[in-house]
């Protein structure tokens, strides 16, 4: 079963479960900044594509995350602070 879950949301969920005992915003604010250091651009796009179509294999905390990445725009200072993840 696990083959036929796309990466970008097998580790998107990884994310999830990381960081969902934190306030919902704290958790979502987390995970998108874990996903502009550490994601590459590609999976960046393909989760707000996925977003963008609604993608209902996606949990509602990730998409959340997902309002705060813009496709191509990384804000190069906060990606120099540590984050939680």
């Amino acid at each position: 079963m696990s083959g036929d879950i796309a990466p970008v949301v097998r580790l998107g969920h990884d994310l999830v479960r990381n960081f969902e005992a934190l306030p919902r915003e704290k958790a979502a604010e987390e995970i998108a900044t874990h996903v502009k250091k550490f994601w590459e651009p590609r999976m960046r796009h393909e989760l707000l594509a996925r977003v963008r179509r609604g993608d209902t294999d996606l949990h509602p905390l990730l998409v959340r995350a997902a309002e705060d990445l813009v496709d191509g725009e990384i804000d190069r200072d906060e990606v120099r602070e540590p984050s939680g993840g």
